[in-house]
């Protein structure tokens, strides 16, 4: 299998955001809840709604890392062409 270096740089990009919102969930701040969508779901649905959120986006993130990294594609997808394969 080819190695994609964009694909790497976006998974780890994606593995290092996932790991900072499980921080920010996680950890006393309350800095992060000030973010407007965030901070709405704060005020109607209470402190712990808002931590779910943060949670969600954490393992969404977390599971898109991993799948770019293994190289999951969707099926209608196709790699980018190398300059051996042009000629």
């Amino acid at each position: 299998m080819e190695k994609h270096y964009d694909e790497s740089l976006v998974g780890s990009l994606a593995l290092i955001f996932s790991l900072i919102t499980f921080v920010i969930a996680l950890g006393p701040w309350a800095r992060p809840y000030r973010l407007s969508s965030i901070a709405a779901v704060h005020a109607r649905f209470g402190k712990l709604a808002a931590r779910g959120i943060w949670c969600f986006i954490a393992i969404t993130s977390l599971v898109s890392g991993m799948a770019i990294l293994n190289g999951v594609r969707p099926s209608y997808a196709m790699p980018a062409k190398t300059t051996e394969q042009v000629r």
